[in-house]
């Protein structure tokens, strides 16, 4: 009886070892992550999907790479549970960092933005670009006062101050000397008329 045990008892356990490494490798298995990048039409038609590339930063360390097709759908065949980002790298587009989720158990995908992991996306994934990459520095519009506040305005004004203003308030000497005689004539006038004034008599 004893040793017609123990092949069951062995079975018993490698059934009971089974469950667990059948539960955690059904937990880890990949699933496919699938979406769509909206791409805008510009009047210059210059947004291609082959300009874009799609960057999955794997939890475990590892990168996994896609490209869309002219649609603007992608797919990452085999992606493992947990959570990764995604980084759509385009020349012409500026697209925000995608935080993805993958459920091991149900093989569920959810997505969200990594700066706002409350706001979630469609699923499929439907990523819109932020804007249009801007390489060139946009020339700011005419500003009169900037241009005046600037060194090379206040030199300006100053020479022109100079210029201009400075000979006005400038004094010539002989009209200088005329005034200064006109002045001291009339303090002369002045104190020749208080000396010729009497004496007004006091009275006792």
């Amino acid at each position: 009886m004893l040793v017609s045990g123990r092949p069951q008892l062995a079975l018993l356990a490698l059934g009971l070892l089974a469950v667990p490494l059948l539960t955690f490798a059904e937990s880890h298995a990949p699933h496919p992550v699938e979406g769509k990048l909206r791409l805008p039409v510009f009047a210059d038609k210059s947004i291609r999907s082959s300009k874009i590339k799609l960057v999955l930063s794997v939890n475990g360390g590892s990168r996994l790479q896609a490209f869309p097709t002219i649609d603007g759908s992608f797919l990452f065949p085999s992606v493992p549970a947990g959570t990764h980002m995604l980084d759509v790298v385009s020349v012409d587009l500026l697209f925000p960092q995608v935080r993805i989720d993958v459920d091991g158990s149900t093989g569920k995908v959810s997505g969200s933005y990594a700066n706002n992991p409350m706001q979630g996306l469609p699923s499929p994934l439907m990523i819109r670009p932020l804007a249009k990459a801007e390489y060139y520095e946009r020339h700011p519009p005419f500003n009169l006062q900037g241009i005046i506040m600037s060194p090379y305005g206040l030199m300006i004004g100053f020479a022109i101050f100079a210029i201009v203003v400075m000979p006005m308030l400038k004094v010539d000497p002989n009209e200088y000397k005329e005034l200064m005689g006109d002045k001291q004539a009339k303090e002369a006038l002045a104190g020749g008329s208080s000396d010729s004034t009497p004496a007004q008599p006091r009275l006792r």
